[in-house]
Parts: structure tokens; C-alpha cells; sequence
């Protein structure tokens, strides 16, 4: 199932410095967590104790794509959320 992508209200371009317009685009569009996508058996656990695994630091900085070595990454090296 494909889901349209968020998108930030024009508003938002007109009232602040568009330097940041890409940013919010990205903050909007990198779709569902790897903890979600991948259905990740950790993902209330790690939520209740508030630990983010490697391969979502990877997502994020990467907004939002895994490549398949990356995906085995998932629920490995918890650190705490930043």
C-alpha cells in the first residue's frame, strides 16, 4: 500500500526563512520507522525504555532509506534516545 507523502502547510514557506523549506520536507516525508516497516519485536520495549536501535539512527539520518545490510541492524547497538 502506498500512502501519499505529508506535506507542510504553504503557510510555512511564506513564514519563516526557506532555507529550512527542504528540511521540513524531509521531516515530513521519510515515511513509517524501520521499527514499523519492518515490524520490529522491540519496538514497545525499546519505547518503554526509551533506546533507539543503530538502524534507526540510520533512517534518520538518512531520511528514512536502509539498505538491506542496514535492515539486519535493527533492534542491535540500543542507545538511549538523543
Amino acid at each position: 500500500m502506498k500512502r501519499e507523502p505529508l506535506r507542510v502547510d504553504p503557510a510555512y514557506y511564506h513564514s519563516f526563512n526557506s532555507n529550512y523549506s527542504k528540511f521540513a520536507d524531509a521531516v515530513m516525508d521519510v515515511g513509517p520507522a524501520p521499527c514499523t516497516r519492518y515490524d520490529c519485536p522491540r519496538q514497545k520495549k525499546c519505547a518503554e525504555e526509551a533506546v533507539e536501535c543503530f538502524a534507526f539512527r540510520i533512517w534518520v539520518n538518512n531520511g528514512g532509506k536502509l539498505n538491506a545490510k542496514q535492515q539486519k541492524k535493527i533492534g542491535a547497538k540500543l542507545l538511549p534516545v538523543k
